[in-house]
């Protein structure tokens, strides 16, 4: 059997807003809501959710550049290498047949050093490839070259030597960039 619907059965807690019917604007009962009377005894009850357990983000990003810095800084060895050619005029240092192996830091004072004599110099220089080599200019005279070979001036740095010819591939050029051929 069917059960038939009373009106009695569900008592409906709402609570119909009085609105003033002075203050509308137009016929079809649209008003602001600032003319809706809420009635005092009117009780909101809400339940704020919140998570028992919350889980702290932690921003990595600075730990992971630091390992990418650090891969890249133990990838390529430091080499002590001497100098091939000085030039007293230009107070420039110079390393044939290299290339610098310092990925996006490049080198700097900071991570690549010059000794005479086994002693530092100061940082005060610029390192530069030209070509297939590196270039040392020194910004201020550290060096008595009357008195110093070029057996007594040393680097180290990340250099990697360049290969000159190979069987299938002649690519040599001079300072000027001109092509040598074989």
């Amino acid at each position: 059997m069917l059960k038939q619907f009373n009106s009695n059965a569900r008592k409906l807690n709402r609570i119909i807003p009085k609105i003033n019917p002075n203050n509308l604007v137009s016929n079809d009962l649209t008003g602001s809501l600032a003319n809706i009377e809420i009635p005092t005894n009117t009780k909101f009850e809400s339940k704020t959710r919140s998570n028992p357990t919350p889980k702290k983000l932690i921003n990595n990003k600075t730990k992971i550049l630091n390992f990418y810095q650090e891969i890249l800084e133990h990838s390529a060895r430091k080499l002590t290498r001497k100098i091939d050619a000085f030039d007293n005029n230009l107070n420039t240092l110079t390393i044939l047949n290299v290339y610098l192996d310092y990925g996006t830091e490049g080198a700097s004072p900071n991570n690549f050093e010059i000794l005479v004599y086994g002693l530092h110099i100061p940082g005060d220089y610029t390192i530069k490839e030209v070509g297939n080599d590196v270039v040392i200019k020194l910004n201020d005279y550290y060096i008595d070259y009357d008195n110093v070979t070029i057996d007594d001036i040393y680097v180290i740095g990340k250099l990697v030597e360049t290969p000159l010819a190979s069987e299938n591939n002649y690519n040599l050029t001079t300072e000027d960039g001109l092509d040598i051929i074989i």
